[in-house]
């Protein structure tokens, strides 16, 4: 199993902009040296409590400067809210600026803010993200192409350039719903599940359901690279020192989050049923709760316990550790918990 970094950069108060994006790309750059083959940032808008990241591709580009071996994975991009023929030149321009790392992720999107900022319908986030897909993918492989569909129009265009990584950087797609977890096994593509949305044991439902549909569509080479799961994860050497040091800031990501539902539509639609359900769960959720499940805080021997029980029943191919979930963790204690994993966790899936 591999091991990857996610970001959010949720702002804390009194915390600069400056400092929350030099901390970020300090522990990541560091990441690297401990043993982390990957980092995920995710895009988000409009509320800094929850995130102060709207462009993980500018973060991302200012960390190849900084490392040489470490995949540079989106995790993700919210594909409905942009053009697809920007964001292949852009994924492109940082394959070639890594020399080929890019892993590139894209999502849907869950808050309704998100597409009313942006001026796009959530009703048809699917349709775009499936059809700008279609465009980047033809984008990257073919030297002129031409697409007409229901959102986008492209005649006898050039994308220049493309990408390093033949025929194209890695693609997976962000899976929550029963329906994208069937039709993304179906496609075939690789997935990225978040135990922070699906709980482990509603993903006990939901992955067999994955794999079942790559099975029945004649998908049968999975492999370590076709399931990566995101959890907040925090290791300390006793397990007061977690909790005292994890609570306040997981504490603080649920008030975020339960800060961002309001705004739902109650449409009966499969994705805001499952947001609704998330937010009535959420405002009932103990500390140990979450620990038990949706969060790795643990000592490093529990939490070796718990990624070998993950790996062996959801088949994990990439565990993708997000340590400041909340953003209340002070950067030194951030680096010290990634140095600690590194160290007593990862050893022991090498």
């Amino acid at each position: 199993m591999k091991f990857g970094l996610h970001f959010q950069l949720p702002q804390s108060p009194h915390q600069s902009d400056v400092a929350l994006y030099r901390d970020s790309l300090d522990q990541a750059a560091h990441a690297e040296t401990l043993g982390f083959e990957s980092v995920w940032p995710v895009e988000q808008h409009f509320n800094a409590a929850f995130s102060l990241l709207p462009s993980p591709l500018l973060w991302l580009a200012a960390l190849a400067e900084r490392t040489h071996t470490m995949r540079l994975g989106i995790g993700i991009i919210l594909l409905p809210l942009s053009h697809p023929v920007r964001v292949a030149e852009e994924i492109a321009t940082l394959d070639v600026l890594s020399n080929g790392r890019v892993e590139f992720g894209i999502g849907r999107g869950v808050f309704p803010s998100h597409f009313a900022g942006f001026g796009i319908d959530q009703a048809q986030s699917r349709e775009r993200l499936l059809e700008g897909l279609e465009i980047i993918l033809k984008a990257w492989t073919e030297e002129r192409f031409s697409f007409h569909g229901k959102f986008f129009n492209v005649e006898d265009l050039c994308v220049v350039p493309k990408p390093i990584q033949q025929p194209h950087p890695p693609v997976r797609v962000a899976s929550n719903t029963v329906e994208t977890f069937k039709l993304m096994g179906e496609l075939g593509y690789p997935i990225l599940s978040a135990s922070q949305v699906n709980t482990f044991p509603k993903l006990r439902e939901l992955i067999p359901l994955y794999y079942q549909a790559r099975q029945a569509a004649g998908h049968t080479e999975a492999d370590a690279e076709t399931l990566s799961l995101l959890s907040p994860v925090y290791v300390g050497e006793t397990a007061d020192q977690v909790r005292s040091e994890s609570e306040p800031s997981m504490s603080r990501f649920i008030q975020s989050l339960l800060e961002a539902f309001p705004a739902i539509n109650n449409d009966g639609s499969e994705k805001n049923k499952l947001l609704q359900e998330a937010a009535d769960r959420l405002r009932h959720t103990t500390y140990t709760q979450v620990c038990d499940t949706m969060a790795i805080y643990e000592t490093p021997e529990v939490c070796v316990e718990r990624l070998q029980q993950l790996q062996e029943e959801f088949s994990v191919g990439r565990m993708i550790c997000w340590f400041n979930a909340g953003g209340l963790i002070p950067h030194e204690n951030v680096m010290r918990s990634m140095e600690l994993f590194a160290n007593k966790v990862i050893p022991h899936f090498v």
